[in-house]
Order: C-alpha cells, then structure tokens, then sequence
C-alpha cells in the first residue's frame, strides 16, 4: 500500500467515521458493520435473537433498535444492572471497536464476552472468548469502503 493510500485511510477514519456514526444509513461504516455482524449472527447463532452492546459514544450511540430479526440493545452504566437482571444474571455483552487500519484494511472489531452480573459479589464481570473483525477495503474507484469479510479469531 503506497504512503498516499495509507495517509488517506487514516484521514477517512479520524475525521469522516465519527461523522457518520451519527447518521443511520449506508454510508456509516460501524452500522454496515453492525449489518454484516448480525448477518453472521443470523447464519451461525440461530438461538440468538437480541444482540447486547455496550456504550461507546459515537459508535453505538445511533445503532438502531432493531435491525433484520434482531433487536440491539445499548448497554449503559445506567441500565446495566437491570438488562443482566432482566436475564438472569447472565448474556452475551458485546463490544465494538473503533475502526482501525490493519494491513491497509479497515478493522472493526466485535467481541463477544460471556457476561455475569452480580451487585453484591463484584458487579460486572465479563470472560473473553472470541472475537470478530469486519473487514473493509478502500475502493479508489468508488471513493467508498466495501465489505470484505468476517474473520473469526478464539
């Protein structure tokens, strides 16, 4: 990847993508990757049909509530502990990662935590399994990023 390719992504990604978390559409590079996730998810994790993220300002802050089958649930400092509780004490608590350039491709990371939630014995904890990376590529010719892949890693 040439200097001036790689100096382009990184100017897309620090000062377009918080932009675009804002608005709801194609354009918004987390939420297409919110898309392709739960396209995997649909696939692979048939049982599943909430999807818990936590917060993360400018990123899942606009996430729809409800995309395909699948409701999305934002989990704040706020509503922690009734979401768990709601649950029985336990689920899946997901995370989103900025997005990242790697080997000049977008990286938007998602992990899965397997989540417990117990006020009088620590509060939250959160065990590590696995996690995904959505992949974009820059197209020069459309000026756009454009789904890849899902690469599993755990």
């Amino acid at each position: 990847m040439s200097f001036k390719t790689s100096t382009l992504l990184l100017f897309l990604i620090c000062f377009s993508a918080p932009s675009l978390a804002q608005n709801i559409d194609e354009n918004n590079i987390y939420y297409r990757a919110l898309k392709e996730y739960i396209r995997y998810v649909e696939r692979f994790e048939t049982e599943t049909d909430t999807l818990y993220f936590e917060e993360l300002k400018g990123i899942t802050t606009w996430f729809p509530k409800k995309i395909n089958e699948l409701t999305v649930i934002i989990i704040t400092a706020q509503n922690q502990e009734q979401i768990y509780k709601a649950n029985g004490g336990k689920l899946v608590h997901r995370k989103m990662t900025p997005a990242q350039v790697v080997d000049g491709k977008l990286d938007i990371g998602i992990i899965p935590y397997q989540g417990q939630f117990a006020a009088g014995q620590g509060g939250l904890r959160l065990g590590l399994s696995k996690w995904h990376s959505v992949i974009f590529e820059y197209n020069t010719k459309s000026g756009k990023f454009e789904y890849r892949r899902i690469d599993n890693n755990g």
